[in-house]
C-alpha cells in the first residue's frame, strides 16, 4: 500500500498541491450539515444497517424500528463533519480496489464501508466510503461525489459497522433494592422451585421452606442482591420468535420484587444453536456459540407506587412540608422509571448466560446442612460386669476404740 501512495501522490501541480478537489488540512466535505441528516445507512459486502429519525427518535429498520443509540450516531456525524484530510492522493477509479474503496468489488477488503446520509425528504446529503487502513496510520476515505482522488485521514472509525446490533440503544431495566425472588422449574411457569425473601434491601435473604438442620448459604445468595442491576442485552430478536420462546421446553419464569414496589416478571429460555447452513458458511466465520451460552428473555414491569407518604407522629408543619416535597420528587422519579421500563415489554432480547447465571442454581445450592448437636442421654449409666463390692462405714462406740 505504501508504494501505491508514494507513486500516486507524486502527481501535483507546480504549487506542490495534489490535483484533487480537497487538500491536506481541509475537511473531506466542503459543507456537511450534520443536523439535517435524518437517514443513515451503512453498507458492506457482508451486511447493512439503516437508521432513520422519526418524530425526533432514531430507529433501526433491521430491528423492527427498535431505538438506536443516539450518542453513537451523533458521534459518527460529528466525526464526519469535522473530518480533516492528512494526505490527498490523486487516483482514478482503477485504483479504488487498492485503497479498499471500490463499491463494485465483491471482496470486503476491496469494497470498504459505504456510509450514505440523506435528509427528511430523501435527498442525499453525502456518500462516503471507508477504505483500508493506511500504513502511515489512519484510514483511506473517499467522497463518492469527488472523483479526483482518495484521501487519508487520522480517524479510524472503529464503531462504523454494518451490524445492526452494534447500533442498538442498550439501555435496559435497572432492578434495585431487591426484597424477593422466585424461580419456576423449566416449562412450569406457575410453579415455584425456590423463593428468597428479606425484610429490607440491606438484610440477608431467607429461603422459603427451610427444614430443621438447614441454614441459608449466604455465599450463593449474595450475587442475587444485585441481580439485573447493571443488565445489558446482546441483541433484539424478531417478534416472530416470541412464539418459539413461549413454547420452549426449558422456559422459566423469574419474579423479582423490590422495596420501591416494583415487580419484574421475566421469562427466559435457552437460545437455540442457529449455525448457518454449511453451503452458506464462510471459512472466516467464527463458530456459533455453544447452546446454553446465550438466552432469550422477555420483561414485564409493574409498580405499586404509594402517592402519599406515611407521616411521623407529632410531625411539625415545617418538617412536613420539606418531607412532602422530597417524597413527591421520589414519586416522580419512580413514575418516570416505570414509564421507561414499560417500553421494554413486548420485545424478545438475547442475553448472555452470565446475566441470569445466579438464578440457574438449584434450590439445594442455597442450603447448608448443619450437623445435629449431640444431646445428653436420659438413660441410666450401664452397670459393669466386675464384682460388686460393698463398703461398710466404720462404727464408733462410746468408750471403745474404733474398729474393736
Amino acid at each position: 500500500m505504501a508504494i501505491g501512495v508514494a507513486v500516486l501522490s507524486s502527481k501535483k501541480t507546480d504549487s506542490g498541491k495534489a490535483n484533487t478537489e480537497r487538500a491536506r488540512g481541509e475537511t473531506l466535505f466542503t459543507s456537511f450539515p450534520a443536523k439535517d441528516v435524518a437517514k443513515l445507512a451503512i453498507r458492506t459486502v457482508d451486511g447493512s444497517v439503516t437508521m432513520e429519525k422519526k418524530d425526533g427518535n432514531w430507529q433501526i429498520a433491521e430491528r423492527e424500528n427498535y431505538p438506536a443509540k443516539v450518542s453513537n450516531i451523533n458521534t459518527l456525524l460529528r466525526t464526519i463533519e469535522d473530518l480533516k484530510i492528512n494526505n490527498a492522493i490523486e487516483a482514478g477509479s482503477s485504483y479504488a480496489k487498492r485503497f479498499g474503496v471500490d463499491l463494485d468489488a465483491k471482496q470486503s477488503e476491496q469494497h470498504g464501508t459505504l456510509i450514505e446520509m440523506s435528509d427528511t425528504s430523501g435527498n442525499s446529503i453525502a456518500r462516503m466510503v471507508l477504505g483500508k487502513e493506511s500504513d502511515g496510520g489512519g484510514r483511506f476515505v473517499r467522497n463518492v461525489a469527488d472523483e479526483s482522488g482518495v484521501y487519508v485521514t487520522s480517524e479510524a472509525f472503529p464503531t462504523a459497522t454494518s451490524s445492526a446490533k452494534d447500533w442498538l440503544n442498550d439501555d435496559f431495566i435497572k432492578v434495585e433494592k431487591i426484597t424477593s425472588l422466585s424461580v419456576s422449574p423449566p416449562a412450569k411457569p406457575e410453579e415455584v422451585e425456590w423463593k428468597l425473601t428479606r425484610d429490607d434491601d440491606t438484610a440477608e435473604f431467607t429461603l422459603d421452606g427451610l427444614k430443621p438442620g438447614e441454614t441459608i448459604n449466604a455465599t450463593n445468595t449474595s450475587a442475587l442482591k444485585s441481580l439485573l442491576n447493571f443488565a445489558r442485552f446482546q441483541d433484539v430478536m424478531p417478534k416472530a420468535k416470541l412464539a418459539d420462546h413461549e413454547k420452549a421446553t426449558d422456559r422459566r419464569k423469574l419474579v423479582i420484587g423490590t422495596k420501591d414496589g416494583f415487580t419484574y416478571t421475566i421469562t427466559f429460555s435457552t437460545k437455540p444453536n442457529e449455525a448457518p447452513p454449511s453451503a452458506l458458511a464462510k471459512p472466516e466465520d467464527s463458530p456459533p456459540a455453544a447452546e446454553g451460552d446465550a438466552f432469550y428473555m422477555t420483561v414485564a414491569v409493574t409498580a405499586d407506587i404509594k402517592k402519599e407518604r406515611t407521616k411521623d407522629k407529632d410531625e411539625k408543619p415545617e418538617d412536613a412540608k420539606s418531607k412532602d416535597e422530597a417524597y413527591a420528587a421520589t414519586v416522580k422519579t419512580l413514575e418516570e422509571k416505570l414509564a421507561a421500563e414499560k417500553a421494554y415489554e413486548g420485545h424478545l432480547y438475547e442475553i448472555s448466560k452470565y446475566v441470569i447465571d445466579p438464578v440457574l442454581k438449584p434450590r439445594t445450592d442455597f442450603i447448608t446442612a448443619v450437623a445435629p448437636t449431640p444431646q445428653a442421654s436420659s438413660e441410666p449409666a450401664p452397670i459393669g460386669n466386675g464384682p460388686i463390692e460393698a463398703t461398710t462405714p466404720a462404727i464408733s462406740i462410746d468408750g471403745l476404740p474404733t474398729g474393736q
